[in-house]
């Protein structure tokens, strides 16, 4: 009888247990967007700025590339410049402002991407201001990536390239390090 009775206790206690321990809370982690890749993502603004890269075949150039997302009820606005932040020395090849509607989605990939020069190597993270006919600038860390592998053949952007040899995809480093003071993103440590 006792047995029962403890078998059944504890059969409750767990049965009660089960919704606290099963419930993701508010705002749960599972409802958020999750991009897990080496490109630099903003979605703080009117437009998202999803996998932003630049791609380099050689030192001091490369190809910025990305995805804008404007929200379905903001105005359409121009995507017009983009220029080095926190003291970065980066300069945009020319290009003509790309409208994104309302609502709309605009992938640099199409057009061939925007010419950036400057201090910078593959494993670099540059800091760089987008700006916008709306007024809005978003401030980002982007990642440079070597023009190899999946990014191979994508450094095509019109302007001209660095002065510096092409990388020899086999012996080409990635190892992060600062670009003019700034640092790559620091990985959160756990507490636990």
């Amino acid at each position: 009888m006792l047995l029962r009775r403890n078998t059944a206790l504890a059969l409750g206690a767990l049965v009660l247990t089960v919704p606290a321990l099963g419930a993701c809370g508010f705002n749960p982690a599972t409802d958020r967007v999750n991009t897990i890749s080496m490109t630099g993502n903003d979605r703080s603004g009117e437009v998202d700025v999803v996998g932003a890269v630049i791609v380099s075949e050689r030192a001091g150039s490369g190809t910025f590339l990305t995805t804008f997302s404007n929200y379905h009820e903001a105005e359409p606005t121009d995507f017009e410049s983009i220029t080095g932040a926190d003291g970065a020395t980066v300069e945009a090849g020319e290009f003509e402002p790309l409208e994104i509607k309302e609502g709309g989605l605009v992938t640099l990939l199409q057009s061939g991407g925007i010419r950036l020069t400057g201090d910078f190597d593959p494993g670099d993270f540059v800091p760089l201001t987008l700006g916008f006919s709306s007024g809005e600038e978003i401030e980002m860390t982007v990642p440079v990536v070597p023009a190899c592998d999946e990014y191979e053949g994508l450094d095509d952007a019109p302007g001209a390239p660095g002065s510096g040899e092409e990388y020899d995809c086999e012996g080409v480093s990635v190892e992060p390090h600062d670009v003019e003071g700034s640092a790559p993103p620091e990985a959160e440590e756990s507490t636990e």
